[in-house]
């Protein structure tokens, strides 16, 4: 404000000032030139403060958008040929999918975001009537010519000639999706004029190439939402989120937790037999697998975390009868075997216990917790 008024009366100065009476003409001259910097520098740093505000609210919106985002589940592709019902991504609310007239939906009508930001069901897509098994509808006319009085028609590709110069899609579904040794697709087959294609469940992506659906491993990227100090196990077709935890005290035993997989036993009391005799440690192993596996399978390697004693035995100590057993491979190392084909989906659990013989104190143990999850797909 005061650069302001300091120009209005250098102004009024200059205005009563002619070039040769007024001596502070020259004077009144150098100010102004003062002023003007001033005023510039003034503008600048106006101008600069309003950048950084700008900047500011530029990055608050971000970081509002950032976390909204965080908190949604992904935004869905409208299918082809049909609509969504619902916009809302948050958790708990749902997307409803339609199809256009002369289409069926191939897939979940209704799909629910789940707490872990992934929505429930499968893909919608809309196949109309070409995924029908009579295919009556897939007719078009045959290309035909005439030579030397005899007509040749033929066909495009997927397509047979029929009686009348038409040609009727082949359903190549139909053909070979039934029979095991020959499906073109691994999971599920759609026919379509001239064509087919293959889809695969959520969790996977398929190759199209070898019409082959590969597993996404969402714990190498950021689609699994697992909080601080739990482990990510990426399953076939999905993930959990673990956070084992060690055994509660009992008679004088108490674990401390080393790490996420890994519970030591704390230093027992003197005299404490049932703290000398409980294992020195546990640790806790995750193995994701796909349903009907030929057996027998070996499914995990076990070896001795330390040596005190002359030997050791490895033996199933939870989860007998489920079709797992244990065989030494080595002079300390063991291996835990599938002896059955599991159909999923199922959970399967299974202590082993490694102790250690010696005679001269007492035997060392160690507890491997394993869990088994096998999923309903195959693939």
């Amino acid at each position: 404000m005061k650069p302001i008024l300091l120009l209005n009366l250098l102004l009024h100065l200059l205005w009563f000032c002619n070039g040769q009476s007024c001596s502070e003409q020259q004077e009144a001259i150098k100010v102004l030139r003062q002023v003007q910097k001033l005023l510039t520098e003034h503008e600048t740093s106006y101008l600069r403060g309003l950048r950084a505000l700008h900047q500011r609210l530029t990055q608050l919106k971000d970081q509002l958008l950032k976390g909204e985002t965080k908190e949604n589940c992904p935004r869905l592709k409208t299918p082809r040929h049909g609509r969504i019902l619902g916009g809302k991504l948050k958790v708990g609310h749902e997307l409803h999918f339609l199809c256009d007239h002369g289409y069926r939906l191939v897939g979940s009508e209704t799909r629910t975001c789940q707490k872990n930001q992934t929505w429930s069901g499968e893909p919608a897509l809309c196949t109309g009537e070409l995924a029908s098994v009579t295919n009556t509808s897939f007719l078009q006319p045959a290309k035909c010519s005439s030579f030397q009085g005899t007509q040749h028609c033929t066909c495009e590709p997927g397509y047979l000639i029929q009686p009348g110069a038409l040609c009727q899609d082949v359903d190549e579904c139909s053909m070979f999706q039934r029979n095991a040794e020959a499906k073109i697709c691994v999971h599920e087959c759609i026919n379509t004029a001239g064509s087919y294609y293959c889809i695969c469940p959520e969790g996977y992506v398929l190759d199209p190439h070898l019409n082959t659906c590969q597993d996404t491993d969402e714990c190498s990227s950021e689609q699994n939402s697992c909080p601080g100090g739990s482990l990510c196990v990426n399953l076939y077709g999905g993930f959990t989120c673990v956070q084992p935890e060690c055994p509660k005290p009992k008679q004088n035993t108490s674990y401390v937790k080393t790490s996420v997989q890994q519970c030591e036993k704390s230093p027992c009391l003197m005299g404490s037999k049932s703290c000398l005799e409980a294992p020195h440690s546990i640790s806790f192993h995750y193995i994701a697998l796909q349903s009907q596996l030929p057996a027998p399978r070996v499914l995990f390697t076990m070896s001795a975390p330390r040596s005190l004693g002359d030997s050791q035995r490895f033996t199933i100590t939870r989860g007998k009868g489920r079709g797992l057993d244990v065989r030494q491979a080595g002079r300390h190392r063991w291996e835990l075997v599938l002896n059955k084909t599991v159909s999923g989906p199922a959970e399967i659990q299974v202590d082993v216990e490694m102790a250690e013989t010696s005679s001269q104190s007492f035997p060392g143990k160690h507890i491997f917790s394993v869990t088994i999850y096998v999923s309903k797909y195959s693939f």
